[in-house]
């Protein structure tokens, strides 16, 4: 999907990024041989959620195909969710903004560093919950929060992005909800 994927900072300390690959059937997070920083942008469609619904719980998994270089959490620290309803930028679509643009909540999320099988998952906290567009998208910008770690080497992680051949080992966001007893029955 045009919507999701990774966005390369600029240059190591520009703090905005500079290209983009929204095409890809994985997706990098983690630094590059030059000190610059990847993100990813995942991209969900939550309007299938009932307008109504009172949302307990929320979890995204990633699944990892890959590593080049050091493990990036032992480096470059904790990976990181931040989320924006609708999207990020000024469009839907992957925007080289979308590495620096606002959020609606930072930080609302950590992924384990252990995975289950190849799958790493994170949990949304309370605030982050109240957050999902339960009219539209949702998007998440998922980073590790050191930035690089000087070496100039490559210590990433690949993962399977939304553009795999596979939906089973895309991205996932799984919520949990319910429907208050008086909500109108459509």
């Amino acid at each position: 999907a045009v919507n999701d994927g990774w966005v390369l900072e600029s240059t190591e300390t520009s703090g905005v990024g500079g290209s983009l690959n929204n095409t890809a059937t994985t997706f990098i997070l983690g630094d590059d041989a030059a000190n610059k920083q990847y993100r990813a942008i995942l991209h969900f469609d939550t309007s299938s959620l009932p307008d109504w619904a009172i949302i307990t719980s929320a979890t995204i998994k990633i699944q990892q195909l890959g590593q080049v270089g050091s493990n990036p959490f032992n480096v470059l620290g904790s990976l990181s969710v931040d989320i924006r309803k609708p999207y990020f930028s000024s469009t839907v679509d992957l925007t080289n903004n979308d590495f620096q643009a606002g959020v609606s909540q930072a930080s609302l999320a950590t992924f384990n560093e252990t995975p289950t099988g190849a799958w790493y998952s994170a949990i949304l906290n309370a605030g982050g919950i109240t957050k999902i567009n339960l009219t539209g998208t949702t998007q998440f910008r998922l980073y590790f929060t050191t930035d690089d770690n000087n070496d100039l080497g490559a210590d990433y992680f690949t993962f399977i992005s939304g553009d795999a051949a596979s939906a089973a080992n895309r991205p996932q966001l799984i919520i949990k909800y319910f429907i208050p007893y008086d909500s109108p029955i459509p």
